[in-house]
């Protein structure tokens, strides 16, 4: 594989700067609009049912990091970090300090993404066309909008366009195992989608790609260890097989039952969570919001669990399948489109004209075209374990975002979407060289554009 050169290194530093004065800037002239003065949706990070108190994290950190189900402890953890700097404030003005931290990480983040888009395309096409693909991804309404969105789905998302940067990277013969060891666990410890049945996943992408094998058993060591303690602590203090205790609510959201007590309308008992550490006994957070930490939830998941696997032995398969095909249709609306206004992205120009190039109907479309290119090259060059590879992990997210869950499944496709704009536009790229040289399909391996070149040294 060719190494980077430093000038499209300092040209990938160039689009790293771009997108932080971009986003910075547009923070800056839309902070006027802001709700309280910050905010540029409705929810401070305290708000979020994924998150603990910060007045836990303040006062217990490790205690209270120890002793997190809801979700896992990653997002929390950075938090807990934060609010360390303001130790003396009252914890309503240290909570407004540590939201706009965030908003700078994610500022970071945000700019990072631009970054892997650039370096990704500029391996498969050219400078000019990754340069300008780079840019206009700045532009697209979801990925500004979650970088002032205060949870993980925009770290979520640049850490799996990452991991398939390095997983492309390791396709074209960089076999490096360290930086695909890190994005994972960061994966592992930010994102409940990846949990142990991720691992066999990408044992099989890795298989695919012929990762050599000593390096190979390296790496799901490893990440089987870490995996593997975490969920052992998991099991010992909750009785959970995961890092979440969400997945009774997300599945019987997934299926639309509504015949069970919604969280809110539970009476806490504190009794029996007298004892306990403020992060699993606490009933409400500062803002007001249910601390769905609270021990009791664990037993309301397990309700819901039993009562959605009791749900599906009874409930009609084509029934089932019109249920999923709703959750399909939610998924392939804008991912800017969801739940809360936002106070940048509702007065951005050009949302409408981006948004309905990425959303059903025509996103689709996109999808099912540059899928049919790669046919095209997988079959003249036959890569078809190569192109397995590259599949499966990106199948595995879109299957959980698709059947796991109703009514977010737009803000989830996030987790995919700079993925699919780079394979989008790295096919269209294909599609227009082939054009240009008079052929609609190469007439051999060697047409195939430079990514195929780089393959076949």
């Amino acid at each position: 594989m060719e190494k980077i050169t430093k000038g499209h290194l300092r040209i990938a530093i160039a689009v790293f700067i771009t997108g932080m004065v971009f986003q910075l800037g547009l923070q800056r002239i839309m902070q006027p609009y802001a709700i309280n003065g910050y905010l540029f949706q409705a929810w401070a990070s305290e708000s979020f049912m994924q998150t603990v108190s910060i007045e836990d994290l303040r006062n217990a950190p490790l205690e209270s990091l120890a002793n997190i189900h809801i979700q896992p402890p990653g997002y929390d953890a950075l938090r807990a970090i934060l609010v360390q700097f303001w130790p003396s404030l009252e914890i309503h003005d240290a909570l407004k300090q540590v939201d706009l931290s965030i908003y700078f990480l994610w500022a970071i983040a945000y700019s990072l993404g631009g970054m892997i888009v650039f370096l990704w395309l500029e391996g498969m096409t050219n400078v000019k066309f990754a340069l300008a693909s780079a840019l206009l991804f700045f532009l697209h309404p979801g990925w500004i909008y979650y970088a002032t969105f205060l949870d993980t789905t925009l770290p979520s998302a640049l850490l799996i366009l990452w991991m398939f940067y390095l997983l492309w990277k390791i396709r074209m013969g960089d076999m490096q195992i360290t930086p695909l060891v890190v994005i994972l666990l960061l994966l592992f410890f930010v994102r409940s989608l990846f949990q142990i049945h991720f691992i066999p996943v990408i044992a099989a992408t890795l298989f695919l790609l012929k990762m050599p094998w000593r390096k190979l058993a390296l790496f799901l060591a490893i990440v089987s260890m870490v995996f593997g303690l975490y969920i052992i602590k998991q099991k010992t203090q909750f009785n959970l097989m995961s890092t979440s205790s969400f997945t009774g609510i997300n599945l019987t959201s997934s299926v639309s039952i509504t015949d069970y007590d919604h969280p809110y309308a539970i009476d806490f008992d504190e009794e029996a969570t007298r004892g306990l550490p403020g992060v699993l006994s606490r009933t409400e957070k500062i803002t007001g919001t249910i601390n769905y930490n609270n021990y009791e939830y664990l037993y309301y998941n397990k309700r819901l669990t039993n009562k959605f696997v009791q749900f599906i032995k009874k409930f009609p398969v084509r029934k089932l399948a019109m249920n999923y095909l709703e959750n399909l249709q939610i998924y392939f609306t804008p991912s800017s489109r969801y739940t809360t206004p936002h106070m940048i992205v509702d007065h951005l120009p050009w949302r409408n004209v981006y948004e309905r190039i990425f959303s059903s109907p025509v996103f689709p479309v996109l999808l099912v075209l540059a899928g049919l290119i790669a046919l095209i090259k997988i079959f003249k060059q036959k890569t078809f374990a190569a192109a397995t590879a590259m599949l499966l992990p990106a199948f595995y997210v879109f299957i959980l975002c698709v059947l796991f869950e109703k009514g977010e499944n737009n803000r989830y496709k996030f987790f995919l979407e700079p993925v699919y704009y780079v394979f989008v536009f790295s096919q269209l790229f294909s599609l227009y060289t082939w054009i240009r040289a008079g052929k609609i399909i190469p007439a051999s391996s060697s047409q195939i554009l430079i990514e195929d070149r780089v393959h076949n040294k």
